[in-house]
């Protein structure tokens, strides 16, 4: 590889600056993302799976708002299985991405 390609291709660095942007999106939205973990397993517990959405709708409906960023740590952690199933998101902010559907272990 040349040296271009060194700064730009690295799976381990990569890696590295994806789980530092996570800690510290989840650092600053600390609160609200432990209710959220309970919200999902409250979730999880009545319909056997549960997304992203699911969670973020009851959020709102509590009047949190958006975790933002710190929703990429929502599920991290051993308490969580992804299904292998996908479900289109109906929020128009998400503009019809994928989420993975989870359950609890």
């Amino acid at each position: 590889m040349t040296e271009i390609q060194n700064d730009l291709f690295s799976l381990p660095e990569a890696l590295r600056l994806k789980d530092e942007g996570m800690r510290q999106a989840a650092d600053r939205a600390q609160t609200t993302l432990e209710l959220a973990r309970e919200i999902a397993k409250m979730v999880a517990r009545i319909n056997g799976t549960v997304t992203a959405d699911d969670v973020q709708l009851r959020l709102d409906e509590s009047g949190y708002g958006h975790l933002g960023p710190a929703a990429g740590s929502l599920f991290r952690g051993p308490d969580w299985i992804f299904t292998g199933d996908w479900r289109t998101s109906d929020r128009i902010s998400n503009h019809a991405r994928m989420n993975r559907v989870w359950r609890l272990r």
